[in-house]
């Protein structure tokens, strides 16, 4: 049985998919997994992922060099048309949509195979900063019209999938936490490590890592550190706020800026810290109901966490006790800040332990499974 994965980017970065087609795979859910997505000059047009999987890249040539909306719109259309004559004649068994923009497509897709349609959302697509106004109204206006058309959704927070059935009506979603799959990170020497980030011994070192992009609270981390000299901050990452990080640095010998290291060693170094941040500004109802990796990655590195009072994020800190809720006064934050000292972290450590555990890809993967046998797919 052929499972068609459809998602319109180059399929670089695409860790959840490769996650959710790896297990699909792996309990023979499908016999053949291919994930469809956008062609890249610098990439094949086909990449095997391993004997099971896939990933299948179509070009998008019409006003290849244009920005405007017509120009999208057009590659878009000649891309959509491209999937479909992709899946012409082919025997499919299941086709997941894994954005709001390919829905439609996918519909058609599953209409035009015969196959059965999975909805598999990465956020709350319609409640984005992104979405307003009119692009909003018909954001939801197609969600609505065709998600009843689903046989199964699949949500990464329980809030998600709570909107989603009483927005629409629908039956709960399954939920599938965007839980990265951790594996137990190499020895390291974190005293060395901390001198090599210009930590001082004994103090306190809070690590904010990641995207350095707007709406993570990253000039509100530089604002607040840069008058608590007692207390260090480490930013390690990049984006578009770098010279931002990086004047910082420059200012305060307490905020330090580390340059991303490869996804396998980043709960390795962030070891070398000792409670970390994740500060998710309430822009939108996405985030405010969202779980960002970098908590989970904080966690599986046995740090504490500190989180805005998000609802799914302050719901997991208070569930397993395994860090604080930061307050919405920066006075009340620096304070918070200052009094979390070594005795207040190992007081948190045995809770951080339990949340690791608890909250780890396998116990996604087995909903996940459980979820398309509930559905009639295994």
């Amino acid at each position: 049985m052929v499972n068609i994965h459809v998602y319109p980017s180059p399929l670089t970065h695409e860790s959840r998919i490769l996650r959710i087609t790896d297990a699909l795979a792996q309990a023979g859910v499908f016999s053949r997994i291919e994930v469809v997505g956008v062609a890249r000059a610098d990439l094949p047009a086909t990449e095997a992922v391993d004997y099971k999987r896939t990933l299948v890249r179509l070009p998008r040539k019409l006003f290849a060099g244009g920005d405007g909306f017509v120009a999208k719109l057009v590659r878009t259309a000649e891309w959509s048309v491209r999937v479909l004559a992709s899946l012409r004649g082919r025997r499919v068994a299941c086709i997941n949509a894994h954005s709001l923009a390919v829905l439609p497509l996918c519909v058609l897709a599953a209409k035009m195979t015969g196959a059965r349609l999975v909805y598999d959302t990465h956020e709350l697509e319609t409640e984005t900063s992104g979405y307003k106004g009119v692009r909003q109204k018909l954001g939801r206006f197609v969600e609505k019209l065709f998600i009843r058309r689903c046989d199964m959704v699949v949500c990464v927070s329980g809030s998600i999938a709570d909107w989603y059935a009483k927005t629409y009506g629908l039956e709960r979603p399954a939920v599938v936490r965007n839980i990265p799959q951790f594996r137990a990170p190499a020895a390291r020497d974190l005293t060395a490590l901390r001198q090599g980030m210009g930590l001082q011994p004994g103090r306190v070192a809070f690590i904010y890592q990641g995207g350095f992009i707007a709406g993570r609270g990253v000039e509100r981390l530089l604002k607040v550190f840069g008058k608590l000299p007692q207390v260090d901050l480490v930013c390690m990452g990049s984006g578009p706020l770098q010279p931002l990080v990086a004047q910082a640095a420059q200012q305060h010998a307490n905020i330090h800026l580390i340059p991303p290291v490869p996804p396998q060693e980043v709960l390795g170094y962030s070891q070398a810290a000792d409670v970390g941040i994740c500060l998710t500004d309430n822009s939108c109802l996405s985030h405010y109901y969202s779980l960002p990796n970098k908590i989970f990655e904080y966690l599986h590195a046995g740090l504490p966490i500190i989180v805005n009072p998000l609802l799914e994020q302050k719901q997991m800190v208070e569930q397993y006790g395994c860090g604080w809720v930061a307050a919405e006064d920066d006075a009340a934050f620096a304070a918070m800040l200052v009094a979390i000292d070594r005795a207040a972290i190992a007081a948190k450590r045995d809770n951080v332990q339990a949340a690791s555990r608890a909250l780890n890809w396998d116990v996604e993967k087995a909903r996940l499974l459980q979820a398309y046998r509930d559905h009639g797919f295994a």
